[in-house]
């Protein structure tokens, strides 16, 4: 007789698959009531039964938020020839095309089939996994959530920077000679950087521009009077709060060189010192 385990676990392996259904998304169950998910997690997880209840339960909850995620735009691509013809998926193909323009934020036709070109002559050498590839890029664009036509331009430069510095770290691990190696380290290392610069870029443009420098001045009895700079495309904001200290904050040892009955008080900035006395002997 088979245990139900090895009933499982022989039921995902002979499992149809179907990449293009957008119901086929790993083990994540069309419900957001634990209870279904859980009974219906029993039944596809073929490890189930050796899990302990809190990994249940994670599961569980890592199924109904990965349920809410949003769906991300597909292409599908076909060889014709010599030529690779790139579409929306035969299934659904209406509703992707309308999350690619959204991918991409725009209305315009020219836009999105510029940045479907571009991205499709960067994978053009990935055979029949290039509109899997070309997916996961439309993916992580789409999860960078840009906000008009120069947003989307970016986003596409980093998911194609991504995808070129991996490759060098790939390329990298499978030299057999050092001066491979290091050849590929270094485009992986100068891709990386540009990744970070841009990625930086990035994030600022999408904050708007704005910068805020904070000071914090901290005067006798404990009060901190701190003032926020903040600048917006050229406007200089200045906003001053004054926090009043609770509690014994500036009371403790007296400070070196203080003396409480007044003497020792520091010299005020712009007093002069006078001079000191040449301690060496005069001659004669």
């Amino acid at each position: 007789m088979m245990s139900e385990q090895a009933k499982r676990k022989r039921a995902a392996k002979t499992a149809p698959a179907n990449p293009d259904a957008d119901t086929a998304r790993g083990f994540v169950i069309d419900s957001d009531d634990p209870g279904e998910v859980e009974k219906s997690l029993a039944k596809c997880v073929p490890e189930w039964s050796e899990l302990k209840p809190t990994q249940r339960e994670e599961l569980v909850q890592d199924s109904i938020r990965s349920r809410s995620r949003p769906t991300r735009p597909k292409v599908a691509s076909v060889k014709k020839g010599e030529a690779v013809q790139i579409s929306p998926p035969e299934k659904h193909q209406a509703s992707h095309a309308i999350r690619i323009y959204e991918t991409f934020a725009t209305s315009s036709d020219d836009i999105v089939m510029t940045r479907i070109t571009e991205i499709q002559s960067h994978f053009a050498k990935s055979g029949d996994d290039t509109g899997q590839r070309m997916s996961a890029a439309l993916a992580f664009i789409a999860g960078c959530n840009p906000e008009n036509e120069q947003q989307s331009a970016m986003a596409t430069q980093l998911a194609l920077l991504h995808d070129a510095a991996m490759t060098a770290l790939g390329a990298a691990k499978r030299a057999e000679f050092m001066d491979s190696y290091e050849k590929y380290s270094n485009q992986a290392n100068k891709l990386s950087r540009t990744f970070a610069m841009l990625t930086d870029s990035y994030a600022k443009l999408q904050r708007g521009g704005v910068q805020t420098v904070k000071h914090v001045n901290v005067y006798e009895g404990g009060q901190a009077v701190v003032a926020d700079h903040v600048h917006t495309g050229g406007m200089n904001v200045k906003r001053s709060e004054q926090a009043h200290a609770t509690g014994n904050i500036g009371a403790g040892a007296t400070m070196l060189g203080y003396d409480a009955n007044g003497g020792g008080v520091p010299i005020p900035r712009g007093a002069r010192q006078e001079a000191l006395q040449d301690a060496r002997r005069s001659e004669g």
